[in-house]
């Protein structure tokens, strides 16, 4: 045999080994998908009705694909005393109350298990448990105890989605950095990450990162649990270390030395005292919590929260609304109690179905209640944290007739633009503004054209004044009252106007106008809110302005009707 065909020959017996391997490998990996509590569900029902009908469209897409499903990866592993388990991340099912995984088999069937119970999901390190029933008989994975280094060769495994559904794949790559710091992901002080470029995609979480080991049963053992993909670098994933992983199982669940209640609730303490980090308190988010006082925390983030918590949360909705939901409930929560005195706990007692617990910081004082859920110690209720008011009787008949009235204006910019036909003068100009938006007033700076008839010294000398015809160019802060009223998607907003400025014309002694104004007047505009993150509106307002002339000094005043077109954004 040439050598030639001996390198083909053992190229071909080495694709057909791996592919075997990737087959056997289906037996141990599994894709969990989340079942959403009977509770949430409806409230997700309710939220994305709602949310279409205030306006927010661009975010009940999002509620509508998440009731949908979700899913991640997952796979086997057994316990000392045999008992077997589904490893996956705590992301990958934190929002749920049960979860179903499937196997796929080598003849293309699924086996599936369905309503597993989530037995242990960890604060600090994005890991929980699946427990499986004690019929089930296929073979876990074995933790490596060596430690991946950098330039090994390792393998990912799971069931990233294709197409909206999950579709097995099986990627190769290498450990870049086998001890990667990023406090964002993981506190460094519990572990480092593992930096890899074996292939991740949307749906890997949960699955294994793999080391070829020929002692095991499955020719690899698990180095660690994949986790996350920076988006803007390539071939950057990031797994959670195999040590790490067992060590947060076994001391947090098998020996069940969880935190206390008065260690959690002490912890919630020092993380409401910390400033301008509101994210810390998440983790003490109830799914009940979520259900019962999440739409209102949305809202008014949406409508009232500063930019770049606005921004933050709307990025995270976008993934996950519940999360989007969690991290909104967190800042109302933050935003009830943190002031510049330490958060304390005053009171502790024991209820029927939970904790009754009162907080104080300087002369605030909050009451709260905890109930355990996935292992651990969470908030249901917080002091000033208030439920969405529900429609009356009346409302809820014409809901169901397919009409729903709010007065909101979800969207926070617009820019708009048109014909300024003055009236005072009988000839057009134009008018643009640019506005930042809140439920019932908006405020930003216009741009207008006008023409104005005032009285000037002639040849700028003497005190002969003679009548002088000019354009003007105003330009200057704009406050709007408005009173938004919506019905489903299509609003119209009536508004009280007011704005002043500079009045920009030939600044000099043959100018009409001295170089400021005053203006007041009113209107109407009609938006339709879509999904797109956008709202076109039209519209049409009466405008007064008020000139001083430069000859005898006194007011000079033209009339405009301003018709326009514009857009609304949400605040991105």
């Amino acid at each position: 045999m040439t050598n030639l065909k001996k390198v083909f020959l053992s190229a071909i017996l080495g694709l057909l080994v791996c592919a075997a391997y990737a087959q056997n490998l289906r037996d141990y990996v599994c894709v969990v998908r989340g079942n959403l509590s009977e509770e949430n569900k409806s409230f997700l029902t309710t939220l994305k009705d709602s949310l279409e009908k205030n306006g927010y469209t661009y975010y009940a897409k999002y509620v509508n694909s998440f009731v949908k499903g979700t899913f991640g990866s997952g796979f086997i592993w057994r316990a000392s005393d045999g008992k077997a388990y589904i490893v996956t991340n705590k992301h990958v099912v934190e929002d749920y109350e049960t979860v179903n995984i499937s196997f796929e088999n080598e003849d293309g069937s699924v086996s599936e298990f369905k309503e597993l119970k989530i037995v242990f999901a960890d604060e600090d390190v994005d890991v929980a448990l699946v427990e499986l029933p004690a019929s089930f008989k296929k073979d876990g994975f074995v933790f490596a105890t060596k430690k991946a280094s950098d330039g090994d060769d390792v393998f990912s495994a799971g069931f990233p989605g294709l197409a909206g559904e999950p579709s097995w794949q099986f990627g190769k790559g290498i450990v870049s950095n086998a001890s990667a710091k990023i406090k964002e992901l993981l506190n460094p002080e519990i572990s480092t990450i593992i930096q890899h470029t074996a292939q991740i995609d949307g749906g890997n979480s949960g699955g294994p990162l793999l080391l070829k080991d020929a002692s095991a049963k499955a020719g690899y053992k698990v180095c660690g649990v994949n986790t996350w993909k920076a988006m803007s670098r390539q071939n950057t994933n990031f797994a959670i270390p195999a040590e790490t992983v067992e060590k947060t199982i076994k001391a947090h669940y098998i020996q069940k030395s969880k935190l206390s209640f008065n260690d959690r609730t002490v912890a919630f303490a020092k993380a409401a005292s910390t400033k301008d980090d509101f994210t810390l308190l998440v983790p003490y988010i109830s799914n009940s919590m979520v259900s019962n006082y999440g739409e209102k925390a949305l809202k008014d983030v949406l409508a009232k929260a500063p930019s770049s918590v606005r921004s933050f949360i709307a990025d995270v909705f976008e993934s996950n609304p519940i999360d989007g939901i969690r991290y909104s409930l967190a800042y109302s929560v933050y935003s009830k109690i943190n002031t510049s005195e330490r958060v304390d706990i005053k009171e502790t007692s024991d209820e029927a179905t939970g904790k009754k617990v009162q907080f104080t910081s300087g002369d605030k004082s909050c009451d709260s209640f905890w109930i355990e859920e996935q292992g651990a110690w969470k908030l249901s209720e917080f002091g000033g944290v208030e439920k969405e008011k529900k429609v009356a009787n009346k409302d809820k008949a014409r809901n169901k007739e397919g009409s729903a009235f709010s007065l909101e204006d979800p969207n926070m910019f617009s820019f708009s633009g048109g014909y300024a036909l003055n009236l005072t003068q009988n000839n057009g100009g134009f008018a643009a503004d640019a506005l930042y938006r809140l439920d019932y007033f908006s405020f930003g700076f216009g741009l207008m054209s006008d023409t104005v008839t005032g009285e000037v010294k002639k040849d700028g000398l003497g005190s002969e004044l003679v009548k002088k015809t000019e354009g003007v160019m105003t330009v200057g802060p704009v406050l709007d009252l408005k009173l938004p009223i919506k019905i489903n998607q299509f609003g119209v907003i009536p508004f009280a106007e007011a704005r002043f400025g500079l009045a920009l014309a030939g600044f000099g002694t043959e100018s009409v106008v001295k170089p400021f104004f005053v203006g007041i007047g009113g209107g109407v505009e009609a938006s339709w809110y879509t999904d797109w993150g956008f709202s076109p509106f039209i519209g049409a307002k009466y405008l007064l302005n008020t000139y001083f002339d430069n000859g005898a000094n006194k007011a000079v005043n033209t009339s405009n009707m301003i018709f326009f077109i514009g857009a609304k954004f949400l605040d991105r």
